[in-house]
């Protein structure tokens, strides 16, 4: 029942379907289409070692914190300043480690980097202008400069004009660096640089608040306008030499010495910026009137101010004075200057304001540190006042004010600070000779008293006493005086007489401490010396010189003991200018030849110079200046007591173990030269006769006894003119003489060949078988002395036994023997 049960239940037939659904629960996530592309990509990790961040940087120079400069370069860039800091920082210390990479990338670093100029941070600016400073510009500076100054002053203009003030101020402190190491590039930009200077100094309000950013400024223009070609002394000497001086800027050399108009752009600037200079000073006098006492940051603003003023004066005077020249000779006398001279002029003119304000005073209590400084402002307005007055007319009143100043400045009165009014008088002291010139002689006596007391209480090796001695040798020139000075005012002759008679002293009083100041006293007295016309007070007082100078040489403490002067100690140029002063005396006293001849016989001094000492003594013998005693007793004392040296005793350190018997043989010789000149030989000889016999009896060394021989024969003849008293003298030195020769050449040549021994002995023993041939007398004496000696020798070996003293004789007896031999040979032929 069961079964029919189920078969009576049929299924129903299923159909066919064309698309199954699926039933999707809610939430859960749709399966992705059977036909879809699966984009899964499924890959492993290549581990590469050698390419990682530190290997693609082997080899390249980096940062403390491992940057390169590539990457350095590019972060100065950077929005946050820190990091434009950090980089440059970093830059620096890849220089100062691999200054190579400087050398390789220099043109790209700059181009890079003085995009960082006008930076709006402050301390990027300050490590940028230190990166440029101790870096960069150090190690281009031997580099082509072009390219460099091309690429910095496009962005140093830039921020000159930048709106903000510090940027501006920083703008001009790299132009200040860039003209230190290439000064060249100032007359490049000359003109735009005045202008921007006059811009930024017309906001003297704002500076007066911050001195220090207005000192920083004028250190900058001060350096500039030292470039100027306004100094006309240097202008002059360095046209004199054919070289330009180092500070003239060689893109104005050429205008300078052919068109003066070569300046105009650069001349009007420099008017321009004039008066607000001016205005700027001024602006400090209400608080030197207000305040106690004046502060340094003002000072020095004043101080650098006037300074800027100066150099421009000296600029525009340099050109009054080339383009009066220029109109004194090319214009017609009727017809008017140039304009440009008479604007040069006008712009002078605003001066007028400084000049009123002179001298300048503080008007409460100050201190001795305020006292010094408002000196050295007066002392540059003065000097500013004395370039104007070469070409301008002052009147009285205010000629008369800067007169007593100087008066004043130059006493010893108010020196109490003498080293501090010495270094800044110096100004003033070159400006001395133009200014007596044109005043008048009350003031001009006034003004020389001064001088003349600041030059006698100055310190001898000062830079005052070499200033002062500049100025004498000015006004001791004989054209200018005659051409400047009434001659009949005997104002300047007494004061010229005080100076030279001053000369001597100062010169024994510097000693060798300071050869230059020694240089330029003794250059100013060659100079007197040259110039001085005969028999007027000039070479009556060059003449006195020489009784003060004989000390300058060597002095003598008793018979022996020779103290040397500063002479031997100074160096050869100046030994040589105090040499060539000996000519000029018109007469020559025996103490100072004294002096001169202890010089010679002192080991130390060099042989050129000995030469030379002979050589102008001899010139001066034959112009008269010397008495022919005193001449010929300085030439025998020379040979006479010249010590000669032998190579182990002599000087090691200054003559490198050589001995001077070289130099004293070529001295026997010139002294036999200059005596040759005297006069007739037969004169000469009965002159020197009794003189040189003399000086041979006294047992002389062998070297200067031969060197006294040589002279005896050279005025000698055959037959001889010896007198008997003269042979007979020589009889009795001779011997001895000629025993030394044989023992003592023969000890000292020991080390040396047989060809040097004989060829020095026979140097030693011409000049007496000279004599022997020339007179058989003296042969006669000679021989007898030598063989009474032969005689008690054996009668002494005869009776003594063999001791210490027979060996002695037979010595002896072994050198007579032996030099009988040789004048048996004959010395003379072996020179035929």
């Amino acid at each position: 029942m069961v079964k029919n049960k189920a078969q009576s239940k049929k299924k129903p037939q299923k159909r066919g379907i064309d698309f199954k659904k699926i039933k999707r629960k809610i939430g859960r996530k749709l399966p992705p289409p059977k036909n879809a592309t699966n984009t899964e990509i499924k890959s492993k990790a290549i581990v590469l070692p050698e390419q990682s961040i530190a290997s693609e940087k082997a080899g390249l120079a980096v940062s403390k914190k491992g940057l390169t400069l590539k990457e350095l370069l590019q972060q100065t860039s950077h929005h946050n300043s820190k990091v434009r800091k950090d980089a440059l920082m970093g830059i620096k210390d890849i220089f100062l480690k691999h200054p190579a990479e400087l050398k390789l990338h220099k043109l790209a670093v700059i181009e890079k980097l003085r995009e960082r100029i006008g930076d709006d941070d402050k301390l990027v600016r300050e490590a940028l202008y230190q990166l440029f400073k101790s870096v960069i510009f150090p190690g281009c500076k031997e580099d082509n400069q072009g390219p460099l100054i091309s690429l910095m002053m496009a962005y140093i203009f830039n921020a000159m004009t930048h709106l903000a003030i510090d940027v501006r101020l920083m703008a001009f402190k790299f132009f200040e660096l860039v003209v230190q190491y290439y000064p060249s590039s100032f007359s490049l930009y000359a003109e735009k640089i005045l202008q921007n200077y006059e811009d930024i100094l017309r906001k003297n309000q704002f500076f007066l608040e911050d001195k220090s950013k207005l000192k920083n400024t004028l250190g900058g223009l001060v350096h500039c306008l030292s470039l100027l070609p306004c100094n006309e002394r240097e202008n002059d000497s360095s046209s004199k030499n054919d070289t330009p001086s180092e500070d003239i800027l060689h893109a104005f050399e050429p205008e300078v010495s052919r068109e003066p108009s070569g300046f105009t752009e650069v001349t009007k600037k420099l008017k321009d910026l004039l008066p607000i200079l001016v205005s700027c000073f001024q602006d400090f006098m209400p608080m030197i009137h207000t305040i106690p006492q004046l502060e340094a940051p003002s000072f020095d603003c004043m101080l650098l101010i006037l300074q800027s003023i100066d150099l421009v004066v000296r600029f525009l005077v340099c050109g009054i004075g080339r383009s009066r020249q220029d109109s004194q000779t090319l214009l017609p006398t009727r017809q008017k200057p140039d304009t440009t001279i008479c604007d040069q002029f006008i712009s002078l003119a605003m001066l007028k304001k400084l000049w009123g304000i002179f001298p300048l005073n503080l008007v409460h209590h100050q201190s001795k540190k305020d006292d010094d400084r408002i000196f050295m402002l007066n002392t540059v307005i003065t000097e500013i006042f004395l370039q104007l007055s070469n070409w301008n007319h002052p009147s009285p009143p205010l000629l008369e004010k800067f007169l007593e100043f100087i008066e004043r400045s130059l006493s010893t009165k108010i020196q109490s600070n003498k080293g501090f009014h010495e270094k800044h008088l110096l100004p003033l002291i070159s400006n001395i000779p133009k200014l007596t010139m044109r005043i008048s002689s009350h003031w001009r006596s006034r003004i020389l008293q001064s001088f003349t007391e600041a030059f006698m209480n100055c310190n001898p090796e000062s830079s005052m006493k070499l200033a002062c001695l500049s100025a004498i040798n000015e006004m001791l020139d004989p054209e200018k005086i005659c051409l400047y000075m009434d001659g009949s005012d005997p104002t300047i002759l007494d004061y010229q007489i005080i100076w030279i008679r001053e000369l001597p002293p100062l010169l024994i009083l510097l000693g060798d401490k300071n050869p230059t100041c020694s240089k330029a006293v003794l250059s100013l007295q060659l100079r007197l010396g040259q110039a001085a016309p005969p028999n007027s007070p000039f070479s009556q007082e060059f003449d006195n010189m020489q009784y003060i100078l004989r000390d300058f040489y060597s002095s003598q403490t008793d018979e022996r003991s020779v103290c040397y002067g500063p002479f031997i100690r100074l160096s050869e140029d100046v030994q040589e200018i105090s040499i060539c002063c000996l000519y000029y005396f018109s007469f020559m006293d025996s103490l100072l030849l004294q002096s001169l001849v202890s010089c010679c016989l002192c080991p130390d001094l060099e042989p050129c110079l000995l030469f030379r000492i002979l050589e102008v003594l001899h010139s001066a013998d034959r112009a008269g200046h010397i008495r022919v005693a005193d001449y010929i007793s300085f030439l025998i004392t020379l040979l006479s007591r010249f010590q000669v040296y032998p190579e182990e005793t002599y000087p090691v350190v200054k003559h490198e173990s050589r001995s001077n018997r070289g130099t004293y043989k070529s001295v026997t010789s010139v002294v036999c030269s200059c005596l040759s000149r005297i006069g007739e030989a037969h004169l000469v000889f009965q002159m020197l006769e009794k003189i040189i016999v003399d000086q041979i009896c006294a047992k002389q060394p062998v070297d200067n006894m031969c060197a006294l021989l040589r002279l005896l024969i050279t005025f000698d003849s055959k037959p001889t003119r010896l007198s008997e008293v003269s042979m007979v003298n020589l009889s009795h030195t001779l011997p001895e003489y000629l025993m030394d020769i044989v023992c003592n050449v023969r000890e000292e040549d020991h080390e040396f060949s047989t060809a040097i021994s004989v060829k020095r002995r026979q140097y030693y023993l011409l000049p007496p078988f000279f004599l022997f041939h020339r007179s058989n007398r003296l042969l006669s004496l000679v021989l007898n002395v030598m063989g009474s000696w032969i005689s008690e020798i054996c009668s002494l070996l005869g009776t003594n036994s063999q001791t210490s003293s027979s060996i002695d004789c037979s010595s002896r007896l072994r050198a007579i023997i032996s030099m009988l031999l040789l004048m048996h040979e004959d010395v003379i032929a072996w020179y035929q």
